[in-house]
């Protein structure tokens, strides 16, 4: 009783939720297409079978009583719909191949009849570890070549999001397991311990998307951030010394003990294009001229405080920089050897090289990953 109460309660709020999905689209003119449908499938056919349960409507009447097969329609949905969140385009070719085999399902249907729950569970379970190798794909891809182009927060996100796509799809596995295990006769029960295994997935994943309602409208996959802190993403300085100190420093290590917090503030706030024009050797002494101190302190904090030499640190900003600019729409007037000039790289090579080391990816793909 409580199982087909929550299941009922569970299918009205996906229902609630697809409704304020499509009522965004018509004040925005923009949706997530197979977000909603996954959530709109599964919460009308939760509801019906609450329905069904409390002996509202009969049994022969929802539709996924009675053509069960449309369950094929699941696997393909949660890979679109991850595909759709991180940003992948997919052509209508590609979108038509993947709804074919469950178009082929509904045509062996219509031609041969009912088909067995055996058959259907054998189908099903091939079906959604074909596209649980899919969904792994995208996902590993992704995570590695894409990342750069978020936020940590927007990243923690992401990752949320594509565990819960995961976790929804393990449903397809029990689906299978009540096809395979249930015969013809005992369809009811089948039907009844697929949506009662599954329904706490399903009130975790309201629960998560109550507490964070910017995913529904794709609100937090918003790549392109102009006020985006690269400086403080790149972790830069560590207020504890990162290396044993050498005995020749300890004495400047006693005059600057009390003030190195506000040293290494000073240091994360440095604006890198105050100090892209200089060069390693005479790095200091930039750095000095826009900071309130001594030469020697800023040379202990990028020895000891610092994960980054000189040159390396130097490079960074740079590409810091460069990642500033790109994010305020610098590529709408200038080109990217422009850029690697504004930003005082010596040559396009050395631009490229430095930029995709510290973000994986080439400033021409990170300008069409921010697009």
């Amino acid at each position: 009783m409580i199982l087909n109460l929550l299941n009922l309660l569970i299918g009205f709020s996906l229902m609630l939720i697809s409704l304020a999905l499509l009522l965004n689209y018509f004040r925005l003119n923009k949706i997530n297409f197979y977000f909603f449908l996954l959530i709109f499938i599964a919460g009308i056919t939760r509801f019906q079978f609450g329905l069904v349960s409390f002996g509202f409507i009969s049994e022969s009447k929802p539709l996924v009583f009675r053509v069960f097969i449309f369950l094929f329609i699941f696997p393909p949905i949660y890979y679109l719909c991850l595909k759709s969140f991180i940003s992948q385009k997919s052509s209508w070719k590609s979108i038509l191949l993947h709804f074919s085999f469950f178009l082929l399902i509904i045509s062996v249907r219509l031609y041969f009849g009912e088909l067995g729950l055996k058959l259907i569970g054998v189908l099903f379970l091939t079906y959604s570890v074909f596209y649980y190798y899919l969904l792994t794909k995208i996902s590993l891809y992704y995570l590695r070549q894409h990342q750069s182009i978020y936020t940590k927060q927007q990243l923690f996100k992401v990752k949320q999001l594509i565990v819960w796509i995961f976790a929804l799809s393990i449903n397809n596995f029990i689906f299978s397991t009540y096809f395979i295990f249930f015969s013809d006769s005992n369809k009811h029960d089948a039907i009844q311990g697929m949506f009662h295994s599954t329904i706490i997935v399903w009130i975790l994943f309201v629960t998560y998307l109550f507490f964070n309602p910017s995913i529904l409208f794709n609100e937090v996959f918003k790549k392109k951030d102009p006020k985006r802190d690269f400086l403080k993403e790149f972790s830069i300085w560590n207020s504890k010394p990162l290396q044993k100190l050498d005995t020749r420093d300890v004495a400047i290590e006693l005059i600057i003990r009390k003030n190195v917090e506000k040293l290494i503030e000073d240091l994360r706030n440095l604006k890198p294009e105050l100090i892209i024009q200089s060069n390693s050797t005479n790095l200091i002494h930039e750095m000095a001229l826009h900071l309130n101190h001594p030469k020697s302190h800023l040379k202990f904090a990028m020895k000891y405080h610092s994960r980054f030499s000189q040159s390396d640190y130097l490079n960074l900003m740079r590409v810091i920089y460069a990642l500033t600019l790109l994010n305020n729409g610098y590529l709408e007037n200038y080109t990217i050897e422009t850029l690697g000039e504004k930003c005082h790289f010596n040559s396009r090579t050395s631009f490229y090289r430095h930029f995709k080391k510290h973000m994986g990816v080439s400033p021409a793909k990170y300008k069409t990953l921010i697009e």
